[in-house]
């Protein structure tokens, strides 16, 4: 193929200003890697200079924190528990004794020394209680309870034919009328 010298003269300037154009890229890729080689030292100095005291004290409040709300919320629990052990020991376990003593009492079981130094482990006052009448008044009343409740579910159990009408009671109704 036969080009003109016109032809040939542009073709030469063409690749030399192609040439020139990425000689030039070649430089500014070498100068923008040199930037950013130098913003990467630059970070990682700032990093540790800046970040990582910030971290460090964050990180040392955050745990100091925790371990402040971790031992009140130990003693909360702490306390929680002493006040229930408390009042089970003070309310519970004397109702506990006294109910014991009362049954022992009723049954006539009271004065069996086993009884007695098992009904004063679980509550020393209890032991000590006598028998009252309002001990009998109670069981009692209880009794009498128990039984109004017996005869309350019997009667609403019980089968009573005079309440029920049969279904052929009912078609035999419909059917004369």
């Amino acid at each position: 193929m036969s080009l003109t010298r016109k032809r040939q003269k542009a073709l030469k300037n063409l690749r030399s200003t192609a040439d020139k154009l990425w000689s030039d890229q070649q430089e500014i890729l070498d100068r923008a890697n040199h930037v950013a080689r130098e913003a990467k030292l630059q970070l990682g100095e700032l990093t540790k200079e800046e970040v990582v005291p910030r971290v460090r004290t964050a990180t040392k409040t955050a745990s100091d924190s925790i371990a402040q709300s971790t031992a009140h919320s130990l003693a909360s629990v702490k306390v929680a528990s002493d006040q229930a052990k408390s009042k089970f020991n003070s309310d519970i376990l004397p109702a506990i004794g006294g109910g014991l003593a009362s049954a022992a009492g009723a049954l006539g079981v009271s004065d069996n020394k086993t009884v007695k130094s098992a009904i004063s482990k679980v509550s020393p006052q209890a032991a000590k209680k006598n028998s009252h009448v309002g001990t009998y008044v109670a069981l009692v009343t209880g009794a009498v309870a128990l039984v109004g409740i017996g005869y309350a579910v019997w009667q609403t159990f019980r089968a009573d034919d005079e309440l029920w009408i049969s279904e052929d009671e009912i078609d035999a109704g419909t059917t004369a009328s």
